[in-house]
C-alpha cells in the first residue's frame, strides 16, 4: 500500500507517518509526542514518547518505545532506518493538529487514495476491516505473534491491559527497559507468519477498541 501512495514530498511525508505507526504502535496523536533520547549507560539512541492517554483505567505513563519491523510477502524484512532518519531530520510529519486531530487527519488523506480504498474494500470482502488504527494494531498482533506476553506488549505500546496485570517499573535515564524480553527489540524475521495484514491481508485481527 505504502508503494501506491503518491511519491511527491506530501506523500513521503503521509508514508512516513504510517511507517512510525506501523512500526512502533503508535496511536495517531502520538506522532505529536515523539522523540529519540540516548541511555545513559549504553549511549544508545532510542525512541521516547511523552503523551499520556487518560481513560477510565487511569492515565498512562510516558515510555520508551521497541520497534518491531515488518516483514513482506517476500519474507524481506522492512529496512526503513527511521530513527536514523529522524534523527538526521530526514523525517518530516504532514500536517497533523487540524479538525478532529491527527487520526482524523490521517483517515481524510488516505480516504482520498486509492490505494486506501481498494485495501478497504478487499478487507471488506474478506469480512474483516482497515482503519486508521489497524496501523497500531499491526504491532500488537505481531508481537502476539512472536510470543511476547500481554504485559510487556501493553508497556511497549502504552495500552492498559483490563484485568490489570501490573506494569514493570519504568526509569526515564537508562535501565527503564530491563523488564521487556529482548525479543521487543529483535528483529521480526519470521517471514509469512507475521508479515503485516496491510501488505498480505492475513492474520488480520484488531484487538483494541479504539476509534476509526
Amino acid at each position: 500500500m505504502l508503494d501506491a501512495l503518491p511519491q511527491d514530498e506530501a506523500g513521503r511525508r503521509w508514508a512516513d507517518a504510517i511507517r512510525l505507526m506501523a512500526e512502533l504502535g503508535l496511536r495517531p496523536i502520538e506522532l505529536l509526542h515523539l522523540s529519540v533520547r540516548t541511555d545513559a549507560n549504553s549511549r544508545e539512541a532510542y525512541w521516547w514518547c511523552t503523551y499520556r492517554k487518560r481513560s477510565g483505567g487511569g492515565v498512562t505513563e510516558p515510555r520508551r518505545l521497541f520497534p518491531l519491523p515488518l516483514v513482506d510477502l517476500d519474507g524481506d524484512v522492512q529496512q526503513w532506518n527511521l530513527l536514523a532518519r529522524w534523527q538526521a531530520r530526514l523525517i518530516e510529519l504532514p500536517p497533523l493538529t487540524s479538525g478532529n486531530g491527527a487520526a482524523e487527519c490521517i483517515k481524510t488523506y488516505l480516504s482520498r487514495t486509492p490505494a486506501w480504498r481498494s485495501l478497504r474494500e478487499t478487507m471488506k470482502a474478506n469480512a474483516q476491516r482497515a482503519v486508521i488504527y489497524s496501523f497500531r494494531h499491526s504491532y500488537s498482533l505481531r508481537g502476539h505473534q512472536r510470543g511476547i506476553d500481554a504485559g510487556s506488549m501493553a508497556q511497549g505500546d502504552g495500552a492498559q491491559l483490563r484485568g490489570a496485570l501490573p506494569l514493570l517499573p519504568v526509569g526515564e535515564h537508562g535501565g527503564h527497559h530491563r523488564g521487556i524480553p529482548s525479543s521487543l527489540r529483535l528483529v521480526d524475521g519470521d517471514g509469512g507468519a507475521t508479515s503485516w495484514a496491510l501488505m498480505s491481508l492475513r492474520a488480520w485481527a484488531p484487538t483494541r477498541t479504539e476509534p476509526e
